[in-house]
């Protein structure tokens, strides 16, 4: 197991290392999308807030997916031959997007229903510790077997030639099999970011010649920069543990 968790983490490292220019303009779209698009297409259901822009998630993240396909495999990246994919495969990927929009409803719906709707009840809720314990604690438990049924899902769909319902279950069988190995990844590669932001911005604490104003912005530019980075990372890994996972069966069964 720590011998499959090592080499995820360094063809993680590798890939990343391989398309350091790409993969960061790939995490900033991907942040910016998040940050500006998301919320620009909320609509209101109620006193919810839901972003519509959830749908097209599925989409997104294999154009991403398909990037570091074609680099693993040392083939250019079509972006016509993408497209041409997510047209034929238009139908699952986008009920995939109907399904994390569902996620991202219940989300919203259970945080605000402990903590409020207005502004000064979240304040207040936020500063609530044993309120907001539960809250994220349920969060989390909700987020789980939607997480485990989409990691491979758009893989599935697009290179195994899988319909929505058995992409759904396969990625989610496939994620229990493997849930301690992918975990422990995640968990060591969340740890790499927080370590390097952490050490980085003491850092620029101790820099304090340079005044207060330029180490704010050096160290936003740099924490903008390492999630970026750590976004990318995270894309890499869901490709390379669904090659690792899937991929043999794919060719098993032919």
């Amino acid at each position: 197991m720590l011998i499959k968790v090592k080499n995820w983490i360094y063809s993680c490292l590798i890939l990343f290392q391989k398309s350091v220019r790409q993969s960061l303009f790939l995490g900033m779209l991907y942040f910016t999308f998040s940050l500006f698009v998301i919320p620009a297409f909320a609509i209101s259901i109620g006193e919810i807030k839901l972003s519509v822009a959830h749908i097209i998630l599925p989409f997104i993240i294999l154009i991403y997916l398909h990037f570091y396909r074609e680099l693993i495999g040392n083939r250019g990246f079509d972006l016509k031959h993408v497209f041409d994919m997510l047209k034929v495969k238009f139908k699952p990927l986008l009920s995939l997007g109907v399904l994390i929009f569902i996620h991202a409803g219940l989300v919203i719906f259970v945080f605000h229903s402990d903590a409020g709707f207005t502004l000064e009840e979240i304040k207040e809720f936020a500063q609530d510790k044993e309120r907001l314990l539960p809250t994220f604690t349920k969060i989390i438990l909700i987020s789980i077997p939607f997480l485990m049924a989409t990691w491979f899902s758009p893989l599935l769909i697009a290179y195994n030639e899988y319909g929505f319902v058995r992409a759904v279950k396969s990625s989610f069988a496939g994620t229990l099999m493997f849930s301690i190995p992918l975990l422990l990844g995640w968990i060591i590669l969340t740890s790499i970011f927080v370590l390097i932001i952490t050490f980085i911005s003491l850092i620029f604490l101790s820099l304090s010649f340079l005044g207060q104003n330029l180490i704010s912005l050096l160290s936003s530019l740099f924490f903008l920069l390492s999630l970026t980075a750590y976004y990318s990372i995270l894309f890499i890994f869901q490709y390379v543990t669904y090659k690792d996972i899937f991929e043999p069966l794919k060719i098993k069964s032919k």
